[in-house]
């Protein structure tokens, strides 16, 4: 099964979108890693207030990492997340109002992404970006006065590359007595694991054992078995006492 980290390709095209606009795109935009620390995020505040490719100066954005995902189906297995995008507009008021600056209030751009995003689905999606509400909220820094904020928020359903299905559970039968042979039946299953330490069954635990046949038993014990395949969060584990 191949993985891939689809959040950050979504936050980097997010990015690439906004800096295609011939109006926004004139800012500096930058990425806000997951993680970063304040003294990293102050340094990305100064590059983006700073200069845009129109040499103008007091306005930029920063698209903010992914961290918020919801399951909206949380009675069906697997499936896709609602995650939240958001992309911060920052202004120095101050300069961004002065002879150097833009002279374009903080809104504006906030105002022009929203209305950009909201017709785009980035990579990785399966539908249009969804604006939250507000989809956009100013504020001022509280550190930095001088500082005017303006998130833009909406949700989106991530793309669902790889299905998870789950396996029925396994059914376990034994014949009467000690000792007995236990016998696993298991639909759709491509690995079968067995423990009888009361253990949980699976490939990497050293005290499971691949079921291929008939199991004979001859002590009393709890005998546990999982059934997995490709593309499956693998079955719930079925157990019998057999004493």
């Amino acid at each position: 099964m191949k993985y891939q980290d689809l959040w950050p390709l979504i936050q980097a095209d997010i990015l690439g979108v906004l800096q295609a606009d011939d109006f926004i795109g004139t800012r500096t935009g930058v990425l806000v890693e997951p993680g970063d620390i304040d003294s990293k995020i102050n340094t990305k505040l100064a590059k983006i207030v700073g200069a845009g490719l129109d040499g103008k100066l007091g306005v930029g954005f920063l698209v903010l990492p992914i961290e918020s995902a919801e399951d909206e189906n949380p009675g069906v297995p697997g499936g896709a997340l609602k995650l939240t995008i958001t992309v911060q507009f920052v202004e120095n008021v101050i300069v961004n109002q002065g002879s150097t600056g833009t002279g374009f209030p903080i809104r504006l751009y906030a105002a022009r992404a929203a209305q950009i995003l909201k017709l785009y689905t980035p990579v990785g999606l399966t539908q249009n970006l969804v604006p939250r509400k507000p989809v956009v909220a100013e504020f001022t820094d509280d550190t930095n006065k001088n500082l005017r904020c303006g998130n833009v928020e909406f949700y989106a359903t991530e793309a669902d590359y790889i299905r998870f299905n789950r396996l029925p559970r396994p059914i376990v039968t034994q014949t009467p007595g000690l000792p007995c042979l236990v016998t696993v039946t298991a639909p759709g299953a491509t690995d079968i694991f067995y423990t009888t330490d009361g253990s949980h069954p699976y490939a990497r635990n050293a005290a499971a054992t691949p079921y291929t046949q008939p199991v004979p038993v001859t002590q009393p014990c709890l005998f546990r078995v999982r059934s997995f395949a490709p593309d499956s969060v693998g079955s719930d584990t079925a157990a019998i006492n057999i004493c």
